[in-house]
């Protein structure tokens, strides 16, 4: 779905103080960066004392709008029962993206203002309602204790309290119902967004719970977006608000304890679950009551409310899906995996195209055969599947990257010329959707920053405007097509609903064809005199047609979990659409003179009604105020301390640095600074650091600063005296002062191209490391076989000079090339990919030649003997000049099991993988195990030095798991490594671990 809420955080458990692993892992991406607006944006604020809006310039009128949604959010009370603090909220209306997060390290909430073509609901109230119930989530979990620890750690430790107590699901689940209930529409009263759910446990049954939180390779497992609106809108149906407020209360004031949140729910099921399964209503569901109920209590609290709510919902959806007949011909695939097939459309040549994406299948247009699809073109990142064919020429609209900056890239039309092979992006500075033809030439939607919405159509080769039509205010145009008689027909989004009306494109006029409905409708298409359409007037997704300007129309057609995507033949005598299963949307057809003509059946969606009613209020905007806006000044604006305490977090160093350091992180994420005085990595007596990383502008400038106490550096002397005809050996300690710096400007260039991610990133780099203020520590004299400490005033110590200082300047030039595929569900590896980087270091200053180091090194993959194996190589080879003394550390990789040493080294890394198999086993509550997998490899390195010039090899296996600990978000890669190696001639064997904070 659209969201993905800002939890990338931290996962921090509190247990005993605070458990040092959980605090620690999380702390390494604690600080969110998803990216920079241009820098030539200007930016402006509205400051008032419940919130501040952050937003460009161009965007006035949608931030006052913006203002006053807030502000009416503000002023009502919620089901939480909580006033939210004030907030910023940061506007990201530069690019094409559509979507929103809230987190609290630092306290912010970003919102992407560009409107998708989804249809349940104006999209800024859509995405305002959404992300402020995040904000009031955050506020209730900061009471009590954790409200203690706040002052003494800052903003981080109350994501961290969230992060390892309060499951995804309900986060976005409560946020998600909270939309239902205040908003217009919204996806609790969206068959789209509900059904992904409603076959999966209709067809293949209730998973457990651990694969319904934390997901699957093997099947399609809905996100947590779905499974959280279920679990939490159905809970408040049979236990009231106050189940979920009293979880959040309990986290904030005992996040000391085990299971706060799970705890909370086990209280109120011991209070309230026997009356609730003791009801007529429940008793009427199951054959068996009792059986069902207990069998549902040897599970923890989670579990439990999990069982319970999808059984329930397991036995009413069961009812629904069987009054419900497939009265259409099904085109036949062959799939073994969750795949879906979105707007299959008949060609003049007899052929049938879709857009096919799923579990082993990035997005790709195929045209279906009986013995299976064959693959037309792959796409780059399609947000709205909706496509045009037009002769030989298919078109759609994909996501382009700015080369530089996160949030610059836009929505474009791109076209795949079927008889040349040649894939194009027509880039502009608007975003543009849902291409359709008119006759030889393309419409689509194109949408201003400002979010002004036009019907455009350009001829055949994108070069010429042929008409346009602008919007009304916050007016959205939604998949047009044409109808063949000179009219566009549009579904038209607004603040009052949606309709369906018709655009003649020679004179402009705009002709409604339906009243305004707060349902979702989309898709139309024109056959003859009527107009076909998707509908969820009938709680799910229905084709309605319509041949009179008056209501709805007709019900056409039906299915279990829905029909997306209608096309008509050209013939317009068929009708062809997908239709939704467990496994994904699947192609159909049906003549058009069997579609049926039964009256609407309006009906209501039982949770979102129930939930509305609880929250007591439904956001009706005024938006008559205009508030007061002045500049907001970047360099005033450059730090934003959010958070400080004992640890160093740092993205780049896996290890654990302690100590006292504090964080900032600005509102427009340009400006990345920690510092203070931590024990890390070389310095064993602790040191000051400063990290900080600049990027405003289109080169990214990244700081570090260390200095601190060295570890000892002790020398030996052998002192012998003529005249007394002795030896005397002396070992003296110096402690020091060890200073490094380092300043690094890239420049990131991002030149992804349709399913490629491509990037380009030259750096310079100049380091400092200094080794200073020697001071002598200890001194001993060996006596007898027997070290025995002397006096610093020692006669001895006289005639030793001291260390000399040791400063040493490098220069480091590099490059970096990177091109690979995008990846299925399924993937390893990518199916096709490279990655270059070329480097050079030397020491140009102060006279001193330690002379220079040059190295290259590159990764290739391609695909292996069967779907989703991958081989893959690795190559690297550096030479250093000096061939006495190393002064530059290696920047290639040994072979696996060896380490190289000397002046030549090169390395050739081979690796086969492949996956065992998909286990979906857990091990209770500990860990949750997804994928197995196995490699076998083989790697040869060759390393020159002063004494030798030797090749050496090693081979063996490796077995890692794909896994998941304490039902924790994150994935985390556990295994081990086997292999022998001849260098040492001698088996070896590595832990393997590593672990993703993206979720």
């Amino acid at each position: 779905m659209k969201y993905h809420n800002t939890l990338k955080s931290i996962r921090i458990s509190l247990i005993s103080t605070i458990t040092i692993f959980l605090f620690i892992l999380p702390a390494k991406a604690q600080f969110v960066d998803l990216g920079q607006d241009p820098c030539s944006t200007r930016w402006r604020q509205i400051k008032t004392d419940n919130f501040q809006i952050i937003y460009p310039d161009f965007f006035e009128q949608n931030a006052q709008y913006l203002a006053n949604i807030y502000a009416k959010l503000y002023a009502h009370a919620n089901t939480l029962g909580i006033k939210a603090k004030k907030m910023s909220m940061i506007v990201r209306a530069n690019g094409g993206i559509s979507n929103g997060n809230a987190g609290w390290a630092p306290k912010k909430s970003e919102l992407y203002t560009a409107p998708p073509q989804d249809v349940d609901g104006s999209w800024l109230e859509h995405l305002c309602i959404h992300e402020f119930r995040h904000i009031v989530q955050y506020d209730k979990v900061n009471q009590g204790f954790t409200k203690v620890l706040y002052y003494i750690f800052g903003e981080q430790i109350t994501m961290a309290v969230i992060g390892v107590y309060i499951p995804m699901w309900f986060l976005e689940g409560d946020a998600t119902v909270f939309e239902t209930s205040v908003g217009q529409g919204q996806r609790g009263r969206s068959p789209e967004f509900l059904n992904e759910m409603k076959a999966q446990i209709t067809e293949k049954g209730i998973y457990t719970y651990y694969k319904a939180v934390l997901g699957s390779y093997k099947d399609f497992v809905p996100n947590r977006y779905p499974l959280g609106y279920y679990m939490v809108g159905n809970s408040r149906m049979h236990y009231g608000t106050a189940i979920w407020q009293n979880a959040l209360t309990r986290v904030g004031k005992r996040p000391y304890g085990i299971t706060p949140f799970a705890r909370s729910l086990k209280l109120t099921l011991n209070e309230k679950r026997d009356s609730l399964w003791n009801t007529q209503h429940f008793q009427s569901l199951f054959i068996n009551p009792d059986s069902v109920k207990k069998a549902n209590t040897y599970c923890d609290a989670k579990r439990t409310l999990y069982r319970d709510n999808f059984s329930e919902l397991q036995q009413i959806w069961k009812q629904e899906a069987d009054q419900v007949n497939h009265l259409f011909d099904t085109i036949p695939t062959r799939n073994a995996l969750y795949s879906n097939y979105h707007y299959p459309t008949p060609t003049s040549a007899g052929e049938i195209i879709a857009y096919k994406e799923g579990l082993a299948q990035e997005g790709a247009f195929v045209f279906l055969k009986p013995n299976g699809d064959e693959i037309i073109t792959r796409t780059g990142i399609m947000y709205d599947y909706k496509f045009a064919f037009n002769s030989h020429t298919l078109a759609w609209s994909e996501y382009k990257s700015h080369p530089r900056w996160q949030q610059g890239g836009k929505m474009v039309i791109a076209t795949y010329d079927l008889l040349h092979k040649k894939y194009r992006r027509y880039p502009a500075h608007q975003n543009r959707y849902a291409p359709f033809t008119v006759e030889n030439n393309w419409g689509f939607v194109e949408v201003d920053k400002e979010n002004q919405a036009s019907l455009v159509i350009m001829d055949s080769r994108f070069e010429k405007e042929l008409f346009r039509l602008k919007g009304t205010g916050t007016e959205l145009f939604v998949h047009p097509s044409y109808d063949g008689k000179g009219n566009i027909i549009t579904v038209v989004v607004n603040t009052i609903g949606k309709h369906i009306e018709s655009v003649n494109i020679q004179t402009g006029k705009r002709t409604p064809l339906t009243a305004s409905t707060s349902y979702e409708i989309d898709n139309p298409v024109a056959s003859g005199n009527q107009i076909i359409y998707r509908g969820a007037f009938d709680a799910n997704n229905s084709f309605y047609r319509q041949d009179r300007p008056e209501h709805f129309g007709h019900n056409a057609l039906n299915a279990k979990f829905g029909l997306r995507y209608p096309q008509l033949s050209p013939g317009k005598d068929s009708l062809f659409f997908s239709f939704y299963t467990a496994d994904g949307y699947k192609p159909a057809k049906i003549a058009v003179n069997q579609l049926e003509n039964n009256p609407i059946d309006e009906k209501q969606f039982t949770i979102a009604d129930s939930v509305t009613k609880q929250e007591d209020w439904h956001f009706a905007l005024n938006t008559d105020t205009t508030y007061a806006s002045r500049k907001y000044n970047k360099t005033l604006h450059l730090f934003n301390f959010h958070s400080w305490g004992p640890i160093f977090p740092d993205v780049d160093d896996t290890d654990i640095d302690f100590g006292l350091a504090v964080s900032s992180q600005n509102k427009l994420s340009t400006l990345f600074l920690t510092a203070g005085y931590v024990r890390g990595k070389g310095y064993k007596h602790g040191n000051w650091q400063v990290k900080a990383s600049y990027k405003g502008f289109w080169p990214i400038l990244d700081l570090e600063f260390k200095s601190g106490r060295n570890d000892d550096i002790s020398q030996t002397f052998l002192r012998i005296d003529q005249q007394a005809q002795q030896k005397d050996t002396l070992h003296v300690v110096y402690k020091s002062q060890y200073t490094k710096g380092t300043a690094t400007l890239q420049f990131p260039f991002n030149l992804s191209r349709k399913n490629y991610n491509r990037s380009i990133a030259p750096y310079v780099r100049y380091e400092l490391q200094s080794i200073h203020n020697f001071n002598l520590k200890d001194a001993y004299l060996l006596v007898n076989r027997r070290w025995q400490a002397i006096p610093s005033n020692h006669s001895y110590l006289g005639l030793i000079d001291k260390p000399d200082n040791v400063l040493l300047q490098v220069m480091r030039y590099g490059l970096i090339l990177n091109n690979q595929t995008r990846m299925s569900d399924r993937d390893i590896n990518p199916r096709w990919g490279q990655r270059l980087e070329i480097g050079y270091e030397h020491t140009p200053f102060e006279n001193l030649d330690y002379g220079n180091s040059t190295w290259i090194e590159g990764r290739l993959y391609f695909p292996g003997f069967a779907p989703h194996h991958s081989f893959s190589l690795y190559a690297g080879h550096q030479d250093k000049s000096r061939k006495d003394k190393n002064y530059y550390g290696n920047q290639i990789q040994s072979p696996r099991g060896i380490s190289l040493h000397g002046y030549d080294l090169s390395t050739l890394h081979t690796t086969y993988r492949m996956p065992i198999c998909y286990p979906d086993a857990h091990v209770g509550p500990i860990l949750y195990m997804k994928r197995i997998v196995a490699a076998a490899f083989f790697d040869v390195g060759k390393e020159k030095n002063q004494y030798y010039n030797k090749t050496f090899y090693s081979y063996g296996i490796e077995a890692t798991v794909d896994t998941h600990f304490f039902r924790l978000p994150f994935p985390m890669n556990l295994g081990f490594r086997f292999g022998y190696e001849t260098k040492k001639q001698s088996v070896f064997a590595d832990m393997i671990f590593s672990v993703s904070f993206t979720i």
